[in-house]
């Protein structure tokens, strides 16, 4: 291709951060600058590449993509930009095509407020272009912080820090910091945290979503605004993905609550989404209408927190996950031969199971026996907090306290012994480190001794945060029995153990070995641990 014949790419780019800055910036602004530039200069095979909504901070950008395919194939001559920022904000990679890749391609560059054309290299402005470049870069780092900043702010204030509404959601049409429920999407939530409940895992509840051909939220937010959400290909729409449903279920944005800097980037050149930890995570709650009511939730945590496998033959309990030996406490193991009737599954100890006798004994008990136990307590135990709620709140009180405080005294022992050995161990840290950089130890050593000790300060640090948390729920007693009398009013004819009945109101089952007395007799104690309240003898 001739000279005259090729291409001039008029291009322009707008990102996001560069919108508020106001109609200076704005793409028809620029094309204006460009075409009259243009125009005016005898640039005629004019082509406009326009990136709208794109950081300059990289070069990830379709348009921009497509222009540099063009200067491969030989077809553009002339590459004109409002001024260098537009062509990006990166300093060393927008030197390194101006100064590099332009000039070996022939390819003439020009920043039309810049005052830049490499036709004429001996230009003042190209001299000042580098300084141009580290301006523009430092523009993107100081909008950052501002952003964050105002972030910040915004939080502070109780309001959402994200641009999008969580899926189930939508932006008020009033006020557009605050959040309603969609009355489509919401329904598919609330079908989500259903089947939850009801047993299904993230992959069962995708693949259920898909079978019944309901849309993915990429899908749906396509569906409504033609906006393109990643990478997401409409020729699968209703595709789920299991780890999209698994961050639905354990979002509390549908309880109501707020939740900002759950995520964030690794920095403002690198726009990797990055999962923060959950010390830095800011809870604001009761800022919007929830689509799941926290009974529900509280079952699919529960569920979420205990892994639940099934057998080889494909069953699966209720139970699985909640039940627990009352010596050994490892969970009991669902055992069932394909040619047993369903009246016969039984749980056995799992150390009984994997390691011996030695470890601990069978603690067997019948699925269809537990079943049967466990009904019978919660519809006495539901029965007495629905009929005669001011008795039951004495009664738990009483027979509570006794056990909360000999628990919290426990707990508070426990808290102090192991806040004691964390301090120890970080002066021993520093002994350690001290000694490394004497020469007393080597380098082996030292990683060594190191690992353990980290190891060891880690697995310290899990016990302070979950006696901490014991220790909070023991002193929320009177709250807790308050919840459960509510429950207990809402479900008021339980005549079936369905998985919803029995994780509503069971957070844990201790099954103890069978006794035998000297007349023959056998029994076998169990405990079981109502929500909210524990043992209710």
């Amino acid at each position: 291709m001739s000279d005259t014949n090729k291409i001039t790419a008029l291009y322009c780019r707008l990102s996001h951060e560069d919108e508020l800055a106001g109609e200076s910036n704005s793409i028809s602004n620029q094309k204006d600058i460009l075409q009259k530039y243009a125009d005016e200069h005898g640039f005629y095979n004019t082509a406009f590449y326009i990136d709208d909504g794109y950081t300059g901070v990289d070069f990830e950008r379709p348009a921009f993509k497509r222009m540099i395919d063009d200067v491969d194939n030989g077809r553009i001559g002339t590459i004109i930009t409002k001024d260098l920022s537009r062509l990006g904000r990166n300093h060393l990679h927008v030197g390194l095509y101006t100064e590099e890749y332009f000039p070996r391609r022939n390819v003439r560059y020009i920043a039309i407020n810049n005052n830049i054309d490499s036709d004429n290299p001996d230009s003042s402005a190209v001299d000042m272009a580098a300084f141009y470049n580290i301006f523009n870069e430092f523009h993107v780092k100081d909008t950052s912080r501002k952003i964050k900043a105002s972030c910040v702010i915004k939080s502070e204030r109780g309001q959402r820090v994200a641009s999008r509404p969580p899926y189930g959601y939508m932006k008020s049409q009033e006020d557009h910091n605050k959040i309603l429920p969609n009355p489509e999407t919401a329904l598919v939530v609330k079908y989500i945290f259903q089947l939850c409940a009801d047993g299904l895992g993230p992959a069962q509840i995708a693949h259920r979503l898909e079978e019944e051909q309901i849309y993915t939220p990429a899908m749906y937010e396509y569906s409504q605004t033609g906006n393109v959400i990643s990478n997401f290909d409409t020729s699968y729409p209703y595709r789920w993905n299991p780890t999209a449903v698994a961050n639905i279920l354990e979002d509390v944005s549908y309880l109501g609550h707020t939740c900002n800097f759950r995520f964030g980037r690794a920095s403002y050149k690198d726009h990797r989404k990055l999962k923060l930890p959950k010390s830095e995570h800011k809870l604001i709650e009761n800022t919007h209408e929830p689509i799941i009511d926290i009974n529900i939730w509280e079952i699919v945590q529960r569920l979420r927190q205990s892994k639940r496998r099934f057998t080889r033959s494909g069953e699966k309990s209720i139970f699985a996950g909640i039940v627990f030996c009352a010596d050994c406490k490892q969970k009991l193991y669902f055992h069932r031969h394909a040619r047993e009737k369903s009246e016969n599954w039984k749980f056995i100890c799992s150390s009984y199971r994997k390691n011996s006798r030695e470890q601990c004994t069978m603690h067997g008990i019948k699925e269809s026996h537990l079943k049967e136990i466990v009904l019978h307590e919660i519809r006495n135990v539901t029965a007495f907090a629905r009929e005669r709620t001011d008795d039951f709140a004495e009664y738990i009180s009483r027979e509570s306290n006794t056990a909360a405080k000999k628990e919290l005294s426990e707990a508070n022992k426990k808290l102090k012994k192991s806040e004691k050995r964390l301090a120890e161990v970080g002066i021993i840290f520093r002994k350690l480190y001290e000694d490394h950089v004497l020469g007393t130890i080597d380098d082996d050593q030292f990683r060594m001794l190191s690992q353990g000790y980290t190891d060891e300060q880690n697995q310290l640090k899990a016990e302070i945060s979950d006696l901490k948390h014991t220790m909070q729920e023991l002193q929320s007693q009177t709250a807790n029995t308050a919840r459960f009398a509510a429950l207990a009013k809402k479900y008021t004819d339980i005549t079936e153990l369905t998985q919803e009945i029995l994780h509503t109101f069971v957070s844990r089952i201790e099954v103890h070995e069978k006794l035998k007395d000297d007349n023959g007799s056998i029994t076998q104690e169990i405990d079981i641990y109502f929500t909210h309240i524990g043992i209710v003898k």
